[in-house]
């Protein structure tokens, strides 16, 4: 480990350790990358995320109770309509014939039971399929709930509140590079909605795509500046994609050439500056 890496570690553990955290200072600290060391990066994202306050003090009994929430969402919303745990305090609800699992109507319970494990299915899918040969996206995390893990449980479902959010890809043909080129039709929703939707996770080897996240929740509008990376991509193959046909550049824009994150970022950091 070389001095420079040491010297940042003691930078961030300085921040860390103080009873009211200096959020410009951790900040500015992680933009530029957060160690991985002593769960360095954890603790700052969790802070950046807003997980965690400020105050150290408040730490352990806002774990216990983010902990205790999450575990009274799943017994609230995922249930599968007419059974439940009699543990649990809550009685079993029989099936009635004004709700039923071959109800069509679509505010039944058992219609939303049935999408919303079509929708726990594909989630799933996605998880595996992000980074298949890395274990982590393969096992259970580290603090299972007892209730979804449990096999003798019911809590099988998601329900309905789940909202889906659709960033705006068309932003980000907004941008310097002038490279959107109306006679070849290549829209940004071709190549940008996965890398707005999933941050550039599919992009990137997952150590660079950590990388890339680390500057993006330092950063107070940190989807704007998910903007300024995507167009920074762009401007850094602008040579490249005046150059190709419609073929070309969509397999340029769908399999990024560039692997030096830090230069992406740089160039970000560059179009945020000048803004």
């Amino acid at each position: 480990m070389s001095s420079l890496h040491k010297s940042r570690i003691a930078d961030f553990q300085d921040v860390l350790k103080e009873p009211s955290i200096a959020l410009e200072k951790l900040r500015e600290l992680s933009f530029s990358g957060i160690p991985c060391e002593g769960g360095l990066r954890c603790l700052c994202w969790k802070i950046l995320l807003n997980y965690l306050p400020l105050e150290r003090a408040s730490w352990t009994s806002i774990l216990a109770k983010q902990r205790e929430l999450y575990a009274q969402f799943l017994r609230e919303m995922i249930i599968q309509p007419g059974i439940a745990k009699a543990n649990m305090g809550v009685s079993r609800e029989d099936v009635t014939f004004e709700d039923h699992p071959l109800n069509p109507n679509p505010d039944s319970r058992w219609n939303t039971y049935f999408k919303d494990n079509e929708v726990l299915l594909q989630i799933d899918k996605d998880v595996r399929r992000l980074c298949p040969d890395i274990s982590f996206f393969q096992r259970a995390t580290e603090y299972p709930c007892l209730l979804i893990l449990d096999p003798q449980n019911e809590f099988e479902t998601l329900r309905k509140r789940v909202e889906q959010t659709t960033l705006k890809s068309q932003t980000v043909a907004r941008n310097r590079s002038g490279v959107t080129n109306q006679e070849q039709n290549i829209k940004p929703q071709f190549f940008a909605f996965r890398w707005l939707t999933l941050l550039l996770s599919q992009e990137f080897l997952l150590p660079d795509v950590i990388r890339i996240w680390d500057s993006l929740f330092a950063d107070d509008n940190r989807f704007d500046f998910l903007l300024l990376v995507c167009c920074a991509m762009l401007m850094l193959i602008r040579e490249q994609l005046l150059e190709g046909d419609f073929t070309v550049n969509m397999r340029l824009l769908q399999d990024y050439p560039i692997t030096d994150v830090c230069q992406i970022l740089q160039k970000a950091k560059e179009l945020q500056d000048s803004k």
